[in-house]
């Protein structure tokens, strides 16, 4: 009896109360207050007045939404559903089943970007940063300097022509007893020949003189007052000259030294304007791709979000019909802000990295109107492919334009040090000087030995140089070159404690240590790179795999959720947290993609392939060269 009263009371205190029942179904009816969610006053998107442009995307006129039209966005950033229905007429109930709707508005269309932006791809970029790089502009003149001064150093090798003349006149009459041979003097001598320095240090010349001179001589030695003869002579001089250097200064690539500096000067420049390319490229890329994962980022949250919205529209159907609480509502509502939210930082994420991308492409901010991008080039299938550790390090130690710039100073070095060591000894040249001449001079008549006058000429000069004839047959030698002068010479110098030339080569020979020792260093983080990015490309193919597969699964999972969510077996709280793992996988698959395409844009800085991998080619830059001593051979 006891036990039967105990069970009576319990049940009358769980019974609900008088009039909390639904008289229709029986069921209990929720009479608890509620609290009412302030009403967020609907704004325009917030945005720039730019000005209409044909390639922007500029944000559409909005319009307050009705309070009575129960599909009315409650949230600032939500654009007015253009499907949503009339309201309800006044004491009309909602009926026990949703209508159903038109598909949700796009995204892009309910949440609208802020500020203007344009479409632009990765070629378009690309080509614009080229063409307006100042650097690369001021490196392409700097191989031009380079290329003047090979020139000039060639030049040193040109054959240079000479010419000159030289006059004089002497007048010494005899005084007192002394003899006099000659009493007066004049000549008129004119020179042309050629000159060229020899690679190999010495110096070649050939010079042709021709002199005409004319001698006043007295009859008696000892009484010029006894009368004077006037005797002219002509005379064809040819020389040849040949000086060479046997020790120091000796040798072609010494010689050289100059030419394969210059030469070497132009391809650091080059490799220094393919380093700047690279960097300039490689930041672009980059940029763009961070453009790319501001730009997919948003959209994903602009979905998010629009899914949300979409499920807050339904919910409320809900709760007008008696199927969900308010509570329910509220809480979508939240989840519905808070995506709103992360579109507005979204939104602003774009345009700073937009900003980022057109800093690095040279634009000018003063007068653009256009501040966005929106990037067109969207690897969306990306192919990982098998990588060679080992060949991937060989590429960058053969095209890294760092490494080239180390190797290219080093054999500058070893220019140097050549030079420095021939400076090391001692001076020995050699001179040799081979002047034949054909000379032609009046001849007084010989009235003992019939011998007539004759007069000097040039064609006479000109014939005694190849077969000279003695007419008083004098002369002992009468063949061709009968007249010659043969000459050498050798001068020698030498430092006996030789400390400056010692320090000098000694120096430079630290200098060549310290470089290669810079270079294996710069080998060692290269290779280091190398393996990280290499290693970054292989961890962002994995994920590719193993994120695609987690959206799959969020999508997936978010479908079932809702239709549980309809049938009345789920929660919001289910239905939103599903949404929450989408938008995480969605993230994280886009983080991969980003990645997948850093690292690669990293590896193909390393090994020298970013330009050639994007087409790209530096105008007026010459083909690289094979070796670093233009002259062949190894400096040590």
């Amino acid at each position: 009896m006891l036990g039967l009263t105990a069970t009576l009371l319990a049940a009358l205190l769980d019974a609900p109360a008088p009039g909390t029942l639904d008289p229709t179904t029986g069921a209990p009816q929720d009479i608890q207050p509620r609290a009412t969610p302030p009403t967020v006053e609907p704004r325009p998107s917030p945005g720039v007045n730019f000005g209409q442009s044909p390639t922007s995307v500029t944000p559409p006129a909005t319009r307050p939404p009705s309070p009575a039209d129960p599909t009315a966005p409650r949230t600032p950033l939500m654009r007015p559903r253009p499907d949503a229905g009339p309201a309800p007429s006044p004491g009309t109930g909602p009926s026990e089943q949703v209508q159903p709707t038109s598909p949700a508005p796009d995204p892009s269309t309910l949440y609208p970007l802020s500020f203007a932006a344009e479409e632009l791809s990765l070629s378009d970029v690309l080509k614009s940063a080229l063409e307006g790089n100042i650097d690369l502009r001021n490196s392409a003149i700097d191989i031009a300097i380079t290329e003047k001064q090979v020139t000039a150093a060639l030049g040193a090798y040109d054959v240079f022509f000479l010419a000159g003349t030289t006059a004089s006149k002497a007048v010494t009459p005899q005084r007192g007893s002394a003899a006099a041979f000659t009493v007066g003097n004049q000549s008129f001598s004119g020179n042309f020949g050629f000159e060229r320095k020899l690679e190999s240090g010495g110096t070649l010349n050939f010079t042709v003189t021709a002199t005409r001179s004319t001698i006043l001589q007295p009859i008696n030695f000892f009484n010029a007052a006894a009368g004077t003869r006037q005797l002219n002579s002509y005379i064809i001089s040819p020389s040849l000259t040949l000086t060479h250097p046997l020790l120091r200064n000796a040798g072609v690539r010494v010689n050289r030294a100059d030419i394969d500096r210059a030469r070497i000067a132009r391809t650091q420049m080059e490799a220094n304007q393919l380093q700047m390319a690279q960097t300039a490229i490689h930041d672009i890329i980059l940029a763009y791709w961070d453009v790319l994962f501001a730009s997919r980022d948003l959209e994903n949250k602009r979905r998010s979000a629009a899914t949300t919205s979409e499920q807050h529209r339904r919910v409320k159907a809900e709760v007008a019909a008696g199927r969900k609480s308010q509570l329910d509502l509220d809480t979508i509502y939240q989840s519905l802000v808070a995506r709103e939210n992360e579109v507005v930082l979204a939104e602003n994420t774009l345009l700073d990295r937009s900003l980022t991308l057109r800093q690095f492409m040279g634009q000018d901010f003063a007068k653009r109107k256009v501040l966005g991008v929106l990037p067109q080039t969207d690897p969306q299938a990306l192919a990982p492919r098998e990588i060679d550790l080992e060949a991937e390090i060989k590429k960058a130690y053969a095209a890294n334009p760092q490494l080239r710039s180390l190797e290219i100073g080093i054999a500058s070095r070893r220019i140097d040090e050549l030079v420095a060591a021939n400076a090391r000894l001692p001076v020995l040249d050699f001179r040799f000087q081979f002047a034949p001449q054909g000379r032609s001079v009046d001849l007084n008549a010989v009235a003992e030995t019939g011998v007539p006058a004759q007069r000097a000429s040039w064609p006479q000069a000109f014939s005694n140089f190849f077969t000279a004839t003695d007419v008083a047959k004098v002369n002992f030698n009468t063949g061709p070159f009968a007249d010659f002068n043969i000459s050498g010479s050798l001068n020698f110098n030498f430092d006996i404690q030789g400390r400056t030339p010692k320090a000098n080569h000694e120096r430079v020979v630290l200098e060549i240590r310290k470089a290669e020792f810079n270079l294996q260093k710069s080998q060692q983080q290269i290779s280091i790179a190398v393996i990280r990015s290499v290693n970054a490309m292989r961890t962002a193919s994995a994920r590719l795999t193993i994120t695609s597969e987690a959206v799959r699964l969020a999508e997936s999972n978010l479908r079932a959720e809702e239709a549980r969510f309809r049938v009345g077996r789920s929660t919001s709280y289910d239905v939103l947290f599903r949404q929450d793992e989408l938008a995480l996988a969605q993230f994280n698959a886009l983080s991969a993609q980003i990645d997948f395409l850093r690292a690669t844009v990293e590896l193909q800085t390393l090994t020298g392939q970013l330009l050639p991998s994007y087409g790209l080619e530096l105008s007026g830059a010459a083909a690289p060269r094979q070796a670093s001593t233009p002259t062949g051979g190894s400096y040590r």
